[in-house]
């Protein structure tokens, strides 16, 4: 098996390598390109060049997140690729969500209502489940073994937090911080009017981490539950 899994890992890192190599020659052709700036007849291929760049980086940012999931968190702590891309993209667009990944404590006590769902954990699912506007983007989302379960789920907020009120954090946060505080539960969290990325995990909120924030604290979770073992 891990013999598998270094192949596998070794082939992944020179896709990799041949992605940033493609990317510093389109970057080269674009500085060379550079005094053909002032004449429209090269404008708008030097436009097309950088949105396929755009593209290019986007796809090499969803691999590199995947592997490091993969590597360097999961499996202590479970969080699918596809939830990082949907907070990614959901904070960029300042979409508010507010998403729980069960860990090993069943969290059926400590939710209220919500919306059957029974779906693999998919990016553009969980975008536009918290689409504003959308009749589901109100409450949690609740993920168990990869699959949304649940959506508009009420959670169990926190009491009267100062940090949370110095912070000008809502019902999304304090609702994070009250089923961490009972659960072991993950609850990433992303912020409407900031567009900030924030989770709370054994009781304790991270705000405003940021997706690259988020995965290395995560790591560090995930580091502190393997030396606990």
């Amino acid at each position: 098996m891990d013999q598998i899994n270094h192949v596998g890992i070794f082939s992944e890192e020179e896709t990799i390598k041949e992605k940033l190599e493609s990317l510093r020659r389109q970057l080269i052709y674009l500085h060379e390109a550079l005094p053909c700036f002032t004449q429209c007849s090269y404008l708008g291929n030097l436009l097309q060049k950088l949105y396929e760049i755009r593209e290019e980086i986007n796809q090499l940012e969803q691999g590199l997140i995947q592997n490091h999931l993969k590597c360097c968190i999961s499996p202590m702590i479970k969080v699918p690729g596809e939830v990082v891309l949907a907070i990614s993209k959901l904070s960029a667009k300042h979409h508010g969500a507010i998403i729980v990944i069960e860990q090993e404590s069943n969290l059926d006590e400590h939710l209220k209502g919500g919306v059957i769902i029974e779906a693999v954990v998919n990016a553009p699912i969980l975008e536009n489940i918290f689409y504003p506007g959308s009749p589901l983007h109100d409450g949690a989302v609740i993920i168990r073994n990869g699959h949304i379960i649940k959506t508009c789920v009420l959670l169990p907020l926190a009491p009267h937090d100062p940090g949370l009120e110095a912070l000008r954090l809502g019902s999304r946060h304090s609702a994070a911080l009250g089923l961490s505080q009972v659960s072991d539960a993950l609850v990433i969290v992303v912020s409407e009017e900031k567009g900030w990325i924030s989770f709370a995990l054994r009781g304790q909120l991270y705000p405003n981490l940021g997706t690259l924030g988020l995965l290395q604290k995560l790591e560090t979770a995930s580091e502190e539950e393997i030396q606990a073992i």
